[in-house]
């Protein structure tokens, strides 16, 4: 998810970890040192979490822009409001978006694809799901196991958002077709279209399964 300097690692490690930072990010870092230091244990505690529910394989694969990947943002982003606090949470969530669009122009990875617009609106509207969670939540004692099953069914009911696909990971535009690679991969407006997170919006690899969400008005 992210890259922080921490305070023990030596001025090489500084070096390489700074520079996988977008500048929006470095930004961040630099006024917040310690709150970076805390944020990168709950980034490397929330992919723990996310391992263990693949392995379950109760919300699909780990495919961008899916149910698992709006989890993802959500739980992500409770988690951090609850130890660094609100705004810094929606902050470095807010930083770490306009930091795609640097690595888009660069032609930088994230999750195995290029970043994009619709990437990064889902992940914005994902990320206000979870802080909407937290302020909801944040005077009750919950288990970790309970901030889980809350988020997940936020996901399954359609609060949040996933980018439109099958099964197996194709994207789909808001008619219902495929989406070739060469249209999506490395640009940054594309015909991907934003779908609420329910599980009827994860279409069968059948094309003539897939829904016109035009015609049904129901595009986010």
């Amino acid at each position: 998810m992210f890259f922080f300097i921490l305070p023990h690692q030596t001025h090489a490690q500084v070096s390489k970890s700074f520079k996988k930072l977008s500048s929006y990010e470095k930004c961040w870092v630099y006024f917040h040192p310690f709150k970076a230091k805390r944020a990168y244990k709950i980034s490397k505690e929330v992919n723990k979490t996310i391992d263990s529910i693949l392995k379950v394989g109760d919300m699909e694969n780990h495919h961008a822009g899916n149910q698992l990947d709006a989890f993802k943002h959500a739980f992500w982003m409770w988690s951090l409001a609850e130890r660094i606090g609100y705004k810094s949470a929606k902050s470095l969530g807010e930083k770490h978006e306009k930091g795609n669009y640097e690595f888009h122009l660069q032609y930088k990875l994230e999750d195995r694809t290029t970043p994009d617009k619709v990437s990064c609106e889902m992940d914005l509207y994902n990320n206000s799901v979870g802080l909407e969670l937290y302020q909801k939540y944040k005077h009750k004692k919950l288990s970790k196991q309970q901030h889980i099953a809350i988020v997940k069914e936020a996901v399954v009911i359609g609060k949040m958002r996933m980018i439109y696909q099958t099964t197996s990971g194709v994207y789909l535009d808001a008619l219902g077709y495929k989406i070739p690679k060469e249209k999506y991969f490395g640009v940054w407006e594309n015909p991907k279209c934003l779908v609420p997170s329910s599980s009827q919006f994860l279409m069968t690899d059948n094309q003539s399964k897939s829904l016109n969400l035009l015609q049904n008005k129901i595009i986010r």
